[in-house]
C-alpha cells in the first residue's frame, strides 16, 4: 500500500517544508472498499463497503489498531519471514532475471533449504541489504515471479497480528481495494492512504476477511 490521499500529501509537504505541524492520528482503522479510493477521497467518501442495506445490518466495521503503536506494526524494514523474490532488470548477461526466496534471516532461508545451507545475496538496487537464498532453492533466468513477494527495500512496515473482520451478516460483493483511515467511526475521518487488493474477493454471507499476520504491507516510495 504506497498512494497516500491528498490530505496526507498536502499535510506531509507542510509539515516539513512549511511553518504547520501534522499532529499523529489519534486512531487508526482498516477500511475494506468496493473499488479502490482516489487520492481526493476521504472518510466520507471513499467507496467504502455498506454497513447496512435496506434497514438490514451487514455486520461491516473498520477494523480499529486503536493509537498508533509499535505492537500493530513490525519495525520498518524488519521482516524475517517473509519470502521475497527479487528481479534484475536490465538482463544481466544471458539471464533475464533472478528470482529467488529471499530472506533477511539467515535460519529462516537455511530453514527452507533442503541441504540446511543458504547463499548471501545483495543487489546494487539495495545497497547494505544482505539477504539470504535456501542453497538449494534459487532459480536463475527466468521471466515470473514465482509466487513470492517483491522486495521492495527498507522503506515497508507490515501488521504483527491478525486483522480479522466481523463474518458478513449478508452478502457484500466484491472487495476489491482497501484503505487506512484516521477514524473507527464509520463514514468519517480522513483518508490517508489506500490501494488495489492484489486479489480482490467477492464477500458472501458468513464469509470473513482477513489479514494474517505480515500480510498487509505499507511502504512508502
Amino acid at each position: 500500500m504506497a498512494a497516500l490521499s491528498d490530505y496526507l500529501e498536502s499535510q506531509l509537504l507542510n509539515h516539513i517544508f512549511r511553518d504547520s505541524t501534522f499532529d499523529k492520528p489519534s486512531n487508526i482503522s482498516i477500511a475494506l472498499c468496493s473499488g479502490v479510493p482516489l487520492d481526493s477521497d476521504t472518510g466520507s467518501t471513499l467507496p467504502e463497503l455498506p454497513s447496512g442495506i435496506g434497514g438490514l445490518d451487514t455486520r461491516y466495521r473498520r477494523y480499529s489498531l486503536n493509537e498508533p503503536s509499535d505492537s500493530s506494526w513490525n519495525k520498518v524494514g524488519v521482516d524475517d519471514e517473509t519470502a521475497y523474490a527479487v528481479f534484475v532488470d536490465p538482463p544481466v548477461g544471458s539471464q533475464s532475471g533472478y528470482y529467488f526466496p529471499l530472506y533477511l534471516k539467515k535460519s529462516k532461508a537455511e530453514q527452507e533449504s533442503s541441504n540446511g545451507l543458504s547463499n548471501t545475496v545483495s543487489f546494487d538496487e539495495f545497497p547494505g541489504v544482505l539477504l539470504y537464498a535456501p542453497a538449494s532453492e534459487q532459480q536463475m533466468g527466468v521471466d515470473a515471479n514465482p509466487g513470492y513477494d517483491l522486495y521492495e527495500g527498507n522503506g515497508f512496515i507490515k501488521n504483527t497480528s491478525q486483522i480479522v473482520f466481523n463474518a458478513a451478516n449478508t452478502d457484500w460483493g466484491w472487495v476489491s481495494g482497501v484503505a487506512v483511515v484516521d477514524s473507527d467511526v464509520y463514514g468519517s475521518g480522513n483518508m490517508l492512504m489506500y490501494s488495489a487488493l492484489t486479489n480482490p474477493r467477492y464477500v458472501y454471507t458468513g464469509d470473513n476477511i482477513k489479514f494474517d499476520v505480515l500480510s498487509l504491507e505499507i511502504c512508502l516510495k
